[in-house]
């Protein structure tokens, strides 16, 4: 839910049910290869929802801050992020004018999945690098070796087991009933991850690779994996056919997926010919009730219509810079979010690098500002221009912010301490008048002191 954000108080309960039965074998899937993609804070979040005492009962949010000693942006986070992988379901329900949260927990894929997934393979590549993506898929899909003097001796099912065959050709009613109330379950609760719809022409790509030696039929299989390089790294149609080209055996015509990733992955960080973001070197500072001006107006429109990650690249590029594995991650933390257009995430990275003129991105800046921009429901591009605005105002104004906050203190002296202050400025005065006094008695006995007399 859009709001859930806001609806998300420490003291708004919630409800956490097992949607699958968890094994060892999930706990290590996640920890090896969910973790690098969701982060410690969600992996432990995940293990604080299964491990609550109590299971089935109501609890506050407040009790997973003290458990995980997190805030509770942080803990919005992390929960985003387990939603996002598949490993967690949540629905809000509102009676009585009291909101609930119900957690469902979802198990790990197994391995052989987990690589299979476009979305979650590419990720952890691009998180954990080449080397260690492929010693992962080792571990986690290893078999079991035999020497070549084994002979195979195992008996089958039929061989062991009688079945009769009538009942193998028309299935028990019990059995019928009994799969489809699981397959229903099973639609009903297992969450799917989706790639929002993009603008790929298919149609195009198709006639840049008719003319190649690349069978076109071959890639109709390969559709979700090709939706997902779009999205994550903005490749147009010709340049997904190069990498096509590149990842496709000139030998066999077979097209291989793992090398198509690893290709975009390797040429994403290497300098690209020229590619201007935008001419304005700065967002305009105008009164916060204009309209956007003209400079504003053309970064809005190259943001609406570039990527993410190439939006950054290419503006570290135009100031002789490069793209960090972790400026990398950040961005792609923040598209997982899903919490605002591409257009306004790259208005927020455009403030931070030009802007404020910081040479890379930092990402608690990032999240503070981000967390900002959420509480203020930023959705279009103007409005990230108003409050990069405000932004930029507010930040001219901390000396009078220190000289409000001085004269706020002083007002606010306790009782005591401003009789003791009164006490000491009275007293300070009243020595002062004994020692005029003092000092005009002795100036008047020197006054009538004889010329060759001395002082008494």
């Amino acid at each position: 839910m859009e709001n859930s954000w806001h609806q998300l108080q420490p003291k708004t309960s919630f409800l956490v049910r097992l949607a699958d039965r968890l094994t060892d074998q999930s706990w290590q899937t996640l920890t090896q290869l969910y973790q690098p993609i969701i982060g410690p804070s969600a992996a432990g979040l995940y293990s604080a929802l299964f491990w609550l005492p109590k299971t089935g009962q109501y609890h506050r949010h407040a009790t997973l801050l003290a458990i995980l000693r997190m805030d509770l942006a942080h803990l919005y986070d992390a929960r985003l992020r387990l939603e996002a992988t598949g490993l967690l379901t949540t629905t809000v329900s509102t009676k009585d004018d009291l909101t609930s949260f119900n957690y469902d927990l979802h198990a790990p894929l197994l391995p052989a999945a987990f690589f299979k997934d476009d979305l979650l393979s590419v990720q952890l590549l691009g998180v954990v690098g080449e080397d260690l993506y492929q010693s992962l898929v080792s571990v986690n899909t290893s078999t079991t070796e035999r020497s070549t003097d084994e002979e195979n001796i195992t008996k089958n099912f039929l061989e062991v087991f009688h079945v009769d065959g009538q009942e193998l050709a028309e299935l028990p009613t019990a059995i019928t009933a009994g799969r489809q109330r699981l397959d229903a379950e099973t639609q009903a609760t297992a969450p799917a991850l989706q790639v929002t719809p993009a603008d790929f022409d298919f149609k195009l790509l198709g006639e840049i690779l008719e003319h190649s030696f690349i069978d076109t039929r071959a890639l109709r299989s390969e559709r979700q994996l090709l939706l997902t390089e779009h999205a994550t790294y903005g490749l147009d149609e010709v340049t997904m056919a190069r990498y096509i080209g590149e990842a496709t055996d000139l030998a066999t015509n077979q097209f291989n997926a793992e090398t198509f990733k690893r290709v975009i992955a390797q040429n994403f960080g290497r300098p690209q010919s020229a590619k201007s973001v935008a001419q304005p070197q700065k967002t305009a500072t105008t009164p916060a009730n204009q309209s956007v001006n003209s400079a504003e107006q053309a970064l809005i429109k190259v943001a609406t219509n570039t990527a993410p990650a190439v939006f950054l690249q290419a503006i570290k590029q135009k100031s002789g810079g490069f793209v960090t594995d972790g400026e990398q991650r950040i961005v792609r933390d923040l598209v997982s979010r899903q919490l605002f257009p591409e257009a306004v995430l790259n208005l927020m990275v455009y403030h931070v690098l030009v802007d404020e003129d910081r040479p890379t991105l930092n990402k608690n800046l990032l999240d503070t500002i981000a967390n900002d921009w959420s509480k203020a429901k930023i959705t279009t591009p103007e409005q990230a221009i108003q409050k990069i605005r405000e932004r930029q105002q507010a930040a001219k104004q901390p000396r009078r912010s220190r000289a409000r906050q001085s004269s706020t203190v002083k007002e606010t002296l306790p009782e005591w301490a401003k009789t003791s202050t009164t006490n000491q400025q009275a007293s300070r005065t009243k020595l002062s008048a004994e020692k005029q006094k003092q000092l005009q008695d002795r100036i008047a006995k020197l006054q009538d002191r004889p010329s060759t007399g001395k002082e008494d």
